[in-house]
């Protein structure tokens, strides 16, 4: 996954400085090189800077060569999968002529092919990367005398893979964005042009986008914007207004992102749940409303199953999803990888109701699998954060959006919670089509009640954060860590070693507190941490019993527990408010964030950018 960031308009608009400041919000995606490609309005040609490292060193770069006039530019910040991450290998690419530069997030499949014959009619390559063929192939289109735009659209049905591109050209001083697979997001205003992988970097600019489907190309010049499709015809794409306040992606005087993001959950919760849940409904108790949602009760009635796809924390939060489902609508559910979905032979049935869930709508894996899903007929719903992303189209019974703004860290944590609650509306939402009333009952009631002392309970933790950083001082050296939880908490133990190892680097595994003796008791010693998540309403007695095991062994114990557990030789005890057992899931994480948060900022690693990660996973 890469981002790519492009600007087009008027000459007294800085191209340069937009498209490194759009650059600077879309680091997340990438971070091995970063590079730019703008029209000089003083020598009427290209100019290219590419550099390795951070984006501060392009910046740097940039910065050095004194006053730059351009109204036309598009960058690159990369995350590498072809070639290796330097000067020469980043984008943006040109061709021969240096006439023609384009920016590529994505996998061009065959230009192994497409290469070898570009060099045949004497194209010179001159990076490793797969990218730079898409440069030469519409300077070959050229060279038959198409125009740029014919060119790029010849070009894209050339081209095999996953697409994002965008495109300069120096002739016709116009720009081309192309979409087939990873996000694309274009922007109209006053003139100006605006295209970025996400919406993080146009919001400060305008709150009406477009999202580009695929197979689409937008083409701009002279003020003026076009949409059309690969094969040539005209689309009207109507813009979609994004309620994102452009404020909620800056750090605002936090260290980080990831930990500013951690402290915004408690008001993402309340925007997850304010407008959809209220008191009554004809059952009583509460009352969920989902306005994106087409679940039909035949849907449900007729579904024999309920399928998450989905990848990472997405994948976790399926898993305490599915344990809701079943809980309170009596459904069986399964979650699956969507990395795996498409090689397994999973039988997909008319019947099946299938939920995809994507922080970025725009998981490669994700999105495939759901595609082979829709292809044999199944319903599909999705949740997700970003209006208008790919998983969206996808679905063709509704879409569930999280509503908890622009998350920067690579790490997911607002939108990992809000996530988890989506479940929990979409259950119930479920349970009310479906009529269904599970033994030992649900106290709607309660549940309400609870639901809207969440926001004030997750800040009652947060208020821990200073206790939680004194833990992590005495843990932050440790080399591994178990995660052990029962349950609904089990998922939120994967997630929580998931986090430690994301940001610290530390080897870290979550497991059913149940199967540690069946295996993993073999790695307790004295220099082995294991982190409990135990509740009072969830096989307590069993976990205690498991903590017993540590104890015996010399291992150390670090709980995280709505209750006083009656248990001696717990070397850290992070006590969390109660809530509804369904709901719970949401305020385990919040102390685990904080714990890997505060080891890695101990550790002195890259928080908002660990190594080797993206945010988003927009190819195979």
């Amino acid at each position: 996954m890469c981002g790519i960031m492009g600007f087009s308009g008027h000459e007294a608009q800085n191209s340069v400085e937009i498209v490194l400041g759009g650059l600077k919000s879309l680091e997340y995606r990438g971070y091995d090189s970063s590079g730019i490609a703008y029209f000089d309005l003083k020598g009427g040609k290209i100019k290219s800077v590419k550099k390795s490292g951070k984006l501060v060193n392009l910046s740097n770069e940039v910065n050095g060569n004194g006053k730059v006039k351009s109204d036309t530019a598009i960058g690159h910040i990369r995350w590498a999968t072809h070639g290796k991450p330097t000067d020469i290998n980043a984008h943006p690419h040109l061709d021969c002529s240096g006439k023609i530069a384009i920016v590529h997030n994505g996998i061009i499949e065959n230009h192994v092919s497409l290469k070898n014959a570009l060099a045949k009619k004497g194209h010179r390559f001159v990076t490793e990367t797969d990218s730079e063929v898409i440069a030469h192939l519409i300077e070959d289109f050229i060279r038959e005398k198409k125009t740029f735009y014919e060119a790029v659209r010849l070009t894209s049905l050339r081209l095999e893979g996953a697409f994002a591109i965008l495109a300069l050209s120096a002739d016709e001083k116009s720009v081309a964005a192309v979409k087939f697979g990873p996000p694309l997001v274009i922007a109209l205003k006053n003139g100006n042009f605006y295209a970025a992988s996400d919406v993080s970097p146009l919001i400060e600019h305008t709150q009406d986008v477009i999202y580009l489907k695929n197979s689409e190309i937008a083409y701009f010049q002279g003020g003026k914007l076009s949409v059309g499709t690969f094969s040539g015809r005209k689309v009207s794409r109507a813009p979609v207004r994004i309620d994102w306040d452009s404020s909620r992606a800056a750090k605002s005087g936090f260290s980080h992102f990831m930990q500013k993001e951690i402290f915004e959950q408690p008001s993402c919760l309340l925007d997850t749940f304010s407008s959809r849940v209220s008191a009554g409904g004809r059952k009583g108790g509460l009352k969920v409303s989902l306005e994106g949602i087409k679940l039909t009760g035949d849907d449900i009635s007729g579904a024999s199953r309920i399928v998450f796809v989905a990848c990472g924390s997405s994948y976790y939060a399926s898993l305490a999803s599915k344990y809701v489902l079943e809980k309170i609508c009596g459904l069986p559910s399964v979650v699956e990888y969507g990395s795996e979905f498409r090689y397994e032979n999973f039988p997909v049935l008319k019947s099946d109701i299938f939920v995809g869930v994507s922080q970025s709508g725009e998981t490669a894996d994700t999105n495939s699998a759901l595609e082979l899903a829709r292809s044999e007929k199944a319903k599909v719903v999705s949740i997700t954060n970003v209006p208008g992303s790919q998983i969206t189209a996808l679905s063709n019974r509704g879409v569930i959006y999280t509503h908890a703004g622009p998350e920067i860290g690579v790490a997911s944590t607002k939108a990992f919670t809000t996530q988890l609650l989506c479940g929990v509306l979409l259950s119930l939402y479920i349970r009310e089509k479906s009529g269904f009333i599970p033994e030992g009952g649900l106290n709607l009631e309660e549940l309400f009640k609870d639901l809207v002392d969440l926001p004030k309970k997750a800040e009652e933790i947060l208020f821990m954060d200073d206790a939680i950083k004194e833990i992590a001082k005495k843990y932050y050296k440790s080399a591994n860590f178990l995660y052990l939880g029962r349950g609904i908490l089990y998922p939120i133990a994967l997630e929580g070693a998931l986090k430690l190892k994301e940001i610290s680097y530390i080897h870290a595994e979550g497991y059913p507190a149940g199967e540690m003796k069946h295996g993993p008791i073999a790695l307790i010693d004295e220099n082995m941490p294991v982190l409990f998540l135990l509740s009072k309403n969830m096989l307590s007695s069993k976990t205690i019993s498991n903590m017993e095991e540590i104890k015996a062994r010399g291992g150390k114990i670090i709980a995280v527990a709505d209750y006083e557990p009656e248990i001696e030789g717990i070397s850290d005890l992070i006590r969390i408010p109660e809530t509804e057992g369904i709901l719970s899931p949401v305020l385990y994480t919040i102390p685990l964030q904080l714990f890997a948060y505060h080891i890695a900022a101990l550790k002195g690693t890259d928080i908002d950018q660990p190594r080797n990660l993206a945010k988003s996973v927009t190819v195979e």
